[in-house]
C-alpha cells in the first residue's frame, strides 16, 4: 500500500502547478439586459463581473455583422436586415462587488464609479476608458485595476434600428456575444423585455449557439436566456417575435411590408430538429464513452490486483519474531544496506571501515590535538587477509588514494572530499565502491526481475490516450476521462516502483528488520538478555548501516557500566572508551559534506557573471448568424 500512496502522491504532485502571470482572471458571469424600444431601438446593459489579477477588460460590440448579405426575399436563417443601425449613448462604469449572488438587481447600483473618456489610449490610467473603431463596431478599454479582487463593468448603450418589423410580427434578431469573445464565461444570462406585455401567440423566443443552454419566458414581457461555461469564441444569439403592435410603425425604420411568423417559425424548427439530432448524438457518444472508461478501468484495476499479488506482494517470510540477535554471515555488512534500500549510501561505507576495523585489518589511534571538541583519528592499514574485491578497492582509495605509507587520518578524508581539486576523484573513487558493493548484492539475488509490470503499464498509458482522444472525437465530456487519464498514470508510476524480493531476499530482510528492532531497542534490554560482551564491536558495525550508530554506542556505554564489577575482563570493547563508530559515521559524513559543498561551489564558480546592465548574463536571485456579435479580452 505504501507504494501505492507514493505513487499517486507523487502524481498528484506533477499535476499540481502554479501558474504566475501578470494577468489570471475569470469572468465569473456576464448579465445582460436588453429592453426593445417603440422605434425599433434596444437599449442595453451589460455587467461583466471578473475575478483576479488584471489591469482592466475590453469589450468589443459590433453592430453589424460582414457575414450577412441582404437578400430578395428575405433569407430567414441568416440576413443583413438584422444588423443594427449603430451604437450610441455608451456610458460605462466599474467597481468592486463583495457579494457571491450576482442578479440584475446589481444593475442598479449607485456605488459604481463612472468611467472617464479619454481621446488617446496613452494618456488612460485607473479609471478611464478609450474608445476606438473596430471593423463594423466599436472597442471600449476600460481600465479598472484588480489585485485578486472581483470586479463588475457595467456598460449601458443604445442599438439603433435593431429590430425589425414584419406586416405580422416585430423581430429581433440580435448576437448578444460575438465569436470574438476570447474568454470562457461561468455564468451567462441575457434578459429580453418588450416594449409592453404581449397576451398574442406571436411571443416567440429561439436561442443558439451552445446546445447546453436554456431560454425560457419570464412573464408576458420578458424571456430570460441561460447558459453555464460557455467556451471562449462561442456566438451566442438570441431571436424573438413578437406582435407588431408593439411597435410604433411611424418611427421603426426596418419594415419589411410582409407577413414572416411561418417562415421563421419553420427556419427554427429545422434548427430544432438539427439541434435535438445532435443532442441524441451526444447522448449516444457519451454513453460510448462511459462505457469505454468503465471497461477500461475494470480491466485495469484487475490487472493491477494481478500485478500486486505476482509481482509485488512480498513472499510470507518463516521468520515471526521482533527481535533477531543472529547475524547472516553470508556477505559483508555493505550488502545489507542493498537489501533493505536497494541502494548503497554513505552508511554502508561508514560500515564497511568499521567492519575492517573489527577484522583487524585496520587499527585506530586518537591524535593529540589542542582543541578538545577538534578529534582527529589516524587509521593504519595492517593487513588485507580475509578481504574481498569490493574491500580492497576501498583500502585502496582510502590508503593509496587520500593516505600515504598505508595512513591516512580522518581530517585528511574530509580535505580531499573538500579540496577543490580532489572532489572529482572522491566522487568517482566512491561510485567506483558502491558499484561495487552494490555487484555484491546483485549476486545474492535478492530482488526479482521482472519487466511485465513496466510493459504493461506503458501498454495502459497508450490505451488511456487513446481513448481521450477518441472522446475528444466524440466531443463530449465526461469525468471517467480524468479518471483513466489518472489510473494510467499512478499505474505507470507504480509499476516503476515496485522492488519485489525474492523468497530468500524477503526472508533476510524480515530478519535484517528483526535485527535493527533489537538494536534499537538495546538499551531496554537487561543485561542478562543481552548477547555476550565480545560481540558488541560487531553489533556496532551493523549499528552504522542501519544509522543507529551513535543511539547504540550510548546504550552500550550505559550497559556496559551496569555490569558487576570485575566480570567484563579482557572481552572490554575498545570502541565504547574511543566512540570509533561515532566516530567513523561522523567523518564519512563530514566527507560526503564536504565534498557535495564542493561541487556547488565548482558549478557556481563557473556560471555566467550577471549583468546588472539589463544586457543578459547568469541569473540573480453555433451562433452568431444574427446582427451584431463582438468580443472581449483582459489586458
Amino acid at each position: 500500500m505504501k507504494k501505492l500512496f507514493l505513487a499517486i502522491f507523487l502524481f498528484f504532485s506533477c499535476a499540481i502547478s502554479t501558474r504566475a502571470a501578470r494577468v489570471n482572471f475569470d469572468i465569473e458571469n456576464i448579465l445582460i439586459d436588453a429592453q426593445i424600444k417603440e422605434n425599433g431601438d434596444v437599449d442595453i446593459t451589460e455587467l461583466l463581473v471578473l475575478d483576479g489579477v488584471f489591469n482592466g477588460y475590453e469589450r468589443e460590440i459590433t453592430y453589424r455583422n460582414s457575414r450577412l448579405e441582404y437578400h430578395e426575399p428575405i433569407n430567414y436563417a441568416s440576413d443583413a436586415i438584422y444588423n443594427a443601425k449603430g451604437i450610441t449613448n455608451m456610458r460605462i462604469k466599474a467597481g468592486n462587488i463583495t457579494t457571491k449572488e450576482v442578479s440584475y438587481a446589481i444593475l442598479n447600483n449607485n456605488d459604481f464609479l463612472p468611467l472617464t473618456k479619454v481621446f488617446y489610449d496613452v494618456d488612460a490610467t485607473n479609471g478611464d476608458y478609450f474608445e476606438s473603431s473596430i471593423q463594423d463596431g466599436r472597442a471600449y478599454k476600460m481600465y479598472y485595476k484588480s489585485d485578486n479582487d472581483t470586479v463588475a463593468f457595467l456598460l449601458s448603450y443604445t442599438l439603433e434600428d435593431a429590430v425589425v418589423l414584419h406586416n405580422d410580427v416585430g423581430e429581433l434578431y440580435w448576437t448578444f456575444i460575438g465569436a470574438g469573445f476570447d474568454d470562457q464565461i461561468m455564468d451567462l444570462q441575457i434578459r429580453v423585455t418588450l416594449p409592453k406585455e404581449d397576451t398574442s401567440n406571436n411571443f416567440r423566443v429561439w436561442a443558439h449557439g451552445d446546445l447546453t443552454g436554456n431560454v425560457e419566458f419570464l412573464d408576458q414581457q420578458a424571456i430570460l436566456a441561460t447558459i453555464k461555461k460557455v467556451a471562449p469564441n462561442t456566438a451566442i444569439d438570441v431571436r424573438l417575435t413578437f406582435a407588431s403592435s408593439l411597435l410604433d410603425s411611424n418611427l421603426v425604420t426596418k419594415k419589411t411590408n410582409v407577413s414572416s411568423l411561418d417562415q421563421i417559425i419553420a427556419v427554427e424548427e429545422e434548427r430544432a430538429l438539427d439541434a435535438n439530432l445532435q443532442r441524441e448524438q451526444a447522448a449516444k457518444n457519451l454513453q460510448t464513452a462511459n462505457i469505454l472508461c468503465l471497461v477500461y478501468i475494470v480491466i485495469l484495476i484487475a490487472w493491477w490486483i494481478y500485478v500486486y499479488i505476482r509481482f509485488d506482494r512480498e513472499y510470507k517470510s518463516t521468520f515471526a519474531l521482533k527481535y533477531n540477535r543472529e547475524f547472516i554471515d553470508e556477505y559483508n555488512v555493505e550488502v545489507v544496506d542493498y537489501l533493505m534500500n536497494h541502494s548503497i549510501g554513505p552508511n554502508a561505507m561508514s560500515a564497511s571501515i568499521l567492519n575492517l576495523i573489527y577484522k583487524k585489518n585496520i587499527v585506530v589511534n586518537e591524535l593529540p590535538s589542542q582543541k578538545k571538541k577538534q578529534k582527529n583519528y589516524e587509521f593504519t592499514l595492517v593487513n588485507r587477509d580475509n578481504v574481498n574485491d569490493t574491500e580492497d578497492v576501498l583500502l585502496d582509495f582510502l590508503f593509496e588514494t587520500v593516505g600515504k605509507e598505508n595512513k591516512f587520518t580522518a581530517e585528511e578524508l574530509k580535505k580531499y572530499a573538500g579540496g577543490q581539486k580532489t572532489f572529482t576523484n572522491f566522487q568517482k573513487s566512491y561510485t567506483n565502491w558502491q558499484n561495487c558493493a552494490k555487484k555484491d548484492g546483485e549476486k545474492q539475488k535478492f530482488y526479482e526481475t521482472n519487466g511485465l509490470p513496466i510493459v504493461s503499464s506503458l501498454f495502459f498509458f497508450l490505451i488511456a490516450f487513446f481513448i481521450v482522444f477518441f472522446i475528444m472525437y466524440l466531443k463530449v465530456d465526461t469525468v471517467l476521462t480524468f479518471i483513466v487519464i489518472a489510473l494510467s498514470i499512478v499505474y505507470f508510476i507504480y509499476a516503476l516502483l515496485i522492488k519485489k524480493r525474492t523468497k530468500k531476499g524477503n526472508e533476510h530482510y524480515v530478519r535484517w528488520k528483526a535485527f535493527k528492532n533489537f538494536l534499537a531497542d538495546f538499551g531496554r534490554f537487561d543485561i542478562k538478555e543481552l548477547p555476550a560482551i565480545s560481540l558488541w564491536e560487531r553489533y556496532l558495525v551493523y549499528a552504522t548501516v542501519f544509522g543507529l550508530a551513535d543511539e547504540v554506542e550510548k546504550a552500550m556505554s550505559v550497559k556496559i557500566n551496569e555490569f558487576p564489577e570485575g566480570t567484563v575482563g579482557a572481552y572490554y570493547p575498545s570502541w565504547v572508551d574511543f566512540h570509533i563508530a561515532h566516530m567513523v559515521s561522523h567523518s564519512i559524513s563530514s566527507s560526503f559534506a564536504s565534498n557535495q559543498t564542493a561541487i556547488t561551489n565548482s558549478r557556481i564558480a563557473s556560471s555566467s557573471r550577471s549583468s546588472g546592465s539589463g544586457f543578459g548574463g547568469g541569473f540573480s536571485s453555433g451562433g452568431g448568424f444574427g446582427g451584431g456579435g463582438g468580443g472581449g479580452h483582459g489586458f
